[in-house]
């Protein structure tokens, strides 16, 4: 069997001054990617997230792998058939919108860093 990599862990920092912070978790499950979001500073809606190719700084819009949304500070979804070390690959950041109603303000994100 290939042998298990650590998971990564990467920070999510506020955008537009939203003060949502926290982290993702990313590790290869049985099925595929699993990410797990945990947020902070978000009231109580649920806002969606998605891996974008790009970074922070300059993201595609169009979002490559949708997350599950964040509910409660909490989101956690299985990519199937993709592996920790595909996204490594390229650049590709995690992103984290207000609502569904607002989708186009990004409220925090984090740049996924290929390992040193």
């Amino acid at each position: 069997p290939a042998a298990r990599k650590m998971p990564v862990q990467m920070r999510l920092v506020a955008q537009n001054s939203s003060g949502e912070t926290g982290t993702a978790t990313l590790f290869d499950g049985a099925k595929g990617l699993i990410v797990k979001l945990r947020l902070a500073g978000g009231g109580d809606v649920d806002q969606p997230a998605h891996i974008h190719k790009g970074t922070c700084e300059k993201l595609d819009p169009k979002p490559t792998y949708p997350l599950k949304f964040v509910h409660d500070g909490q989101s956690e979804t299985v990519i199937e058939g993709v592996t920790l070390a595909q996204l490594q690959k390229a650049p590709f950041a995690i992103n984290v919108h207000k609502s569904a109603k607002e989708a186009a303000i990004y409220v925090s994100c984090g740049n996924l860093a290929a390992p040193k």
